[in-house]
């Protein structure tokens, strides 16, 4: 007789208790385990990707590519280069075609010699041209001067007769300094590709750590970037050295006026003057001053340059802790009447009084440090051994 409560027949709830045959549980409906990654790597399958991993992987590719596209356009260029050195082309030449980095587009160049005073230099190019005088321009100045530009740059034509550099404004300043023509490409080169091309110039005289700064600020106050900390992460650079960029993008810029080249400033510097300025900003200024008249001196006379070790180290001596407005006091000598006692006093042009007295007892002695303890308010302390 089946078991019965007030839930019902239990014999009937219990396995094997009906004649109905009970039917295992199908494949589809057991618990699968998950496999092993390394097994399924073992078998041929793909690791699953994630959104990051994929955005990773695909700027990498494109990176990769835009490597390859802008080595063919300089060897391109390069090519073009010792064609026109061949050929000795003077004015004008035949129309040359190239593949630009970023668009591919096929743009055709033809060489031409411009107007200095025609040129307006794209506002893509890193290089501050204030910065380029005789002195930073040392390396290639003389010889544009003896035998004229041999390197063209790049231009691309603009409206009312104008053109636009792309690159080469170390070459059109000193073009300006000797007073000749200008050897450019010109080409209608397209918006997206003049920033990419502005910086091949910077391969031979790389910019300085404040213009590549100050170019990466413009990025982001227009909204490339949101601050400096996505703009290194972007380039892949550690928090301290893009710390140190941002210190180069707020320097006043007659602290790279006072260095031979732009390109001689280490990239610490920026901290190091942030530093220089907390401590004696006026003190800090005024030597500024003087080490710019030096070197506008220097550019005109010929003398050689202060070097960047020479500069840093004149900053830091300019703060240190001095007393201000010292008054020198030649000797003064003091004599007793009898001429058995004398006392002689000075002050050194850094402030410190010095006392010299002669012919008096201990007694005596003691009763003058007394006197001059009180005056000034201090008292004796001991004096660590050296």
């Amino acid at each position: 007789m089946a078991k019965e409560n007030k839930y019902g027949n239990l014999d009937e709830l219990l396995p094997g208790s009906s004649d109905e045959k009970i039917e295992p549980l199908s494949t589809s409906t057991r618990k699968r385990r998950r496999p092993s990654p390394a097994l399924g790597a073992m078998q041929g399958e793909r690791r699953p990707i994630s959104v990051t991993d994929s955005l990773k992987e695909e700027k990498a590719q494109i990176e990769r590519e835009l490597k390859e596209t802008k080595a063919i356009f300089e060897k391109e260029r390069a090519e073009l280069l010792a064609r026109v050195e061949a050929e000795r082309v003077n004015s004008s030449g035949k129309p040359i075609v190239l593949t630009m980095p970023i668009t591919r587009q096929e743009v055709s160049f033809e060489l031409k010699r411009i107007d200095p005073s025609l040129i307006d230099v794209s506002p893509e190019n890193q290089r501050i041209q204030e910065f380029l005088d005789e002195i930073s321009l040392s390396d290639i100045l003389p010889s544009i001067k003896k035998q004229g530009q041999q390197h063209p740059g790049t231009v691309r034509p603009k409206e009312a007769g104008r053109y636009e550099l792309i690159e080469g404004s170390r070459r059109l300043r000193s073009a300006v300094l000797s007073g000749i023509d200008y050897l450019a490409l010109v080409g209608d080169v397209p918006d997206a590709d003049v920033r990419e091309l502005s910086l091949i110039e910077n391969k031979s005289q790389d910019v300085s750590y404040y213009e590549k700064a100050k170019a990466w600020e413009r990025q982001i106050k227009a909204g490339e970037f949101k601050n400096w900390t996505q703009l290194g992460a972007y380039h892949g650079m550690s928090s301290s050295n893009i710390n140190r960029y941002k210190a180069c993008a707020e320097l006043d810029q007659d602290f790279i006026r006072i260095l031979p080249s732009p390109s001689d400033m280490p990239l610490s510097y920026g901290e190091i003057a942030a530093k220089l300025v907390k401590k004696d900003e006026a003190q800090l200024t005024a030597k500024v001053q003087e080490l710019l008249t030096l070197r506008k001196e220097s550019s005109h006379e010929g003398a050689e340059l202060v070097g960047v070790d020479e500069i840093l180290k004149q900053l830091k001596s300019s703060v240190r802790a001095k007393y201000k407005n010292a008054t020198i006091w030649s000797p003064v000598f003091y004599q007793s009447g009898q001429g058995d006692r004398s006392l002689r006093h000075s002050v050194s042009s850094k402030g410190t009084t010095k006392f010299e007295i002669d012919g008096v007892s201990d007694e005596e002695l003691k009763d003058v440090v007394e006197v001059l303890t009180k005056k000034l308010g201090v008292k004796s302390v001991p004096i660590k051994s050296r």
